[in-house]
């Protein structure tokens, strides 16, 4: 009776009329599915991926292994660590991820057609994919915990006596540790215990006890062996959040990566007026007014067109006392705009520890530039010996190795390179004004004094602003730009 279950159990679609023909419309539909995510990942999303690869970091050393057994599951977050290198590449990014969800769907298919009989079983195979494309589009990690999944799904199937299957889940719990969330783990076991209850009845399912039990030991056993492996939150977390593609949210984080990735790129014009930037800010978009007030501050235009925006507040010209993933990026470029690369360099390093891996590949790339700057030859050498261990920056390092020699050679220690204060000590028109005396020789100088005079127009500060274009030549016995005269001309 028992070898009756199993045969009937083994009965696949392939050997039905028409077999053939179900599969290749199947994979026909898939190829079209994952075709078309890709293309419109690429062409929506294409600063995400590049963030996803700035974000990222991976060296091929033992203390990022080391770091990775930290972070289960450890194999699993070491290949998306691995492969997120490659992002910086739009149309490789958007490959990677449509393969990832390929993959998966060759796999659901296959586990379906040799678990089932019933030819329409076998198109629950896409719903992996489209659920995972749809809610957690960038989350690589998840996805190819879904491709585990399946494969051990799979091995699991080819094993045809309940004493190998058994063993096989119970070899499935250490594996799965580094393959699988705990989530993720459970639920393999549980279709195993279910996939064994429909061949071997109630009594034998029993033994699945056994990998559950296991399930619930192994974490601790393991955490004693590496005691800085923490698992305090091991049971409650899938490693991912669920976010629909087409969420406002999703577009939110574009939006802000775009203007991230063009003001990196110092593409100014193209961000206020090619990408509508300015005309978002008018529309009192809070994000997009701090990035235009940025690019007309880049561009030396501030001081013409401060009025053209809703701007009530000094404190919208940055982030002021704040470190998040919007605040760190943002407070690095408006210093950087400056030229005060020790502050910007502060803001980097900021960043990177907010990501997942306490480190990052844009930051890492950003402290050499500033090392650079600032002369500190050392710190650059370091970074770049860090990001030589990984698999991407052979021509960055090059790069950066010759603008070192370079910058030794031309280097003027007579120039201030530090502030002299902790930058956010003073309000911030005074902190702007004491910055410009600081850095006398900067070429950067009027900017800091635009800002100081555009923070007292603000205020309503007319003897301040009095006082701050007197202070300094830029102005004197020139016409004032359009807010400055018609700030001045309303006190008259």
């Amino acid at each position: 009776m028992e070898q009756k279950k199993h045969n009937h159990f083994r009965t696949t679609n392939s050997s039905s009329k028409g077999g053939g023909r179900e599969g290749a419309i199947y994979y026909t539909v898939l190829v079209v599915l994952i075709i078309i995510f890709g293309i419109y990942t690429a062409k929506e999303f294409p600063y995400t991926y590049i963030t996803m690869e700035g974000d990222n970091f991976w060296v091929l050393t033992w203390d990022f292994w080391r770091l990775k057994l930290a972070t289960l599951p450890a194999v699993t977050t070491w290949l998306t660590n691995y492969l997120i290198q490659y992002y910086a590449a739009v149309p490789v990014a958007a490959c990677i991820q449509s393969l990832a969800l390929g993959i998966v769907g060759v796999l659901a298919h296959s586990f379906l057609k040799i678990t089932f009989s019933k030819n329409w079983v076998y198109w629950f195979g896409l719903l992996p994919p489209v659920i995972l494309g749809f809610y957690c589009t960038f989350c690589l990690s998840f996805q190819l915990q879904h491709i585990f999944l399946f494969l051990l799904l799979l091995l699991f199937n080819l094993i045809r006596t309940f004493t190998g299957r058994i063993l096989f889940s119970l070899l499935c719990v250490p594996i799965g540790f580094f393959l699988l969330t705990t989530p993720m783990l459970a639920i393999l076991l549980i279709i195993q215990a279910a996939l064994a209850f429909s061949i071997y009845g109630i009594k034998k399912c029993a033994y699945w006890i056994l990998p559950l039990i296991l399930l619930g030991v192994t974490p601790q056993i393991y955490s004693q062996q590496l005691a800085f492996i923490p698992f305090a939150a091991r049971y409650d977390k899938w490693g991912t959040y669920f976010d629909p593609l087409t969420s406002a949210y999703s577009h939110d984080g574009e939006y802000i990566k775009k203007c991230v990735c063009m003001a990196n790129e110092n593409r100014w014009g193209d961000l206020l007026y090619k990408e509508h930037i300015k005309s978002d800010a008018q529309r009192g978009n809070a994000s997009a007014l701090r990035y235009a007030l940025l690019a007309e501050s880049a561009l030396g235009t501030l001081p013409e067109n401060l009025l053209d925006y809703p701007i009530n507040d000094e404190n919208l010209f940055l982030y002021p006392h704040l470190s998040n993933r919007v605040a760190s990026p943002f407070n690095r470029l408006f210093y950087l705009n400056l030229g005060v690369y020790d502050e910007a360099f502060h803001h980097a390093q900021e960043y990177s520890l907010l990501t997942e891996n306490g480190n990052c590949f844009s930051s890492l790339r950003q402290l050499i530039d500033y090392s650079i700057e600032e002369g500190e030859w050392e710190i650059a050498d370091k970074f770049l010996t860090i990001l030589s261990k990984s698999s991407c920056h052979k021509d960055f390092i090059k790069d950066r190795r010759a603008m070192m020699q370079n910058a030794k050679k031309n280097f003027n220690k007579n120039i201030a390179l530090r502030a002299d204060n902790f930058v956010g000590g003073y309000p911030f028109p005074v902190e702007m004004l004491r910055l410009a005396r600081y850095y006398k020789d900067s070429p950067n100088r009027k900017k800091m004094v635009d800002y100081a005079i555009c923070a007292y127009i603000i205020r309503g500060d007319y003897n301040s602003f009095m006082i701050a274009i007197n202070a300094f030549d830029f102005y004197k016995d020139k016409e004032l730009p359009r807010a400055y005269s018609m700030f001045r001309n309303n006190f008259k």
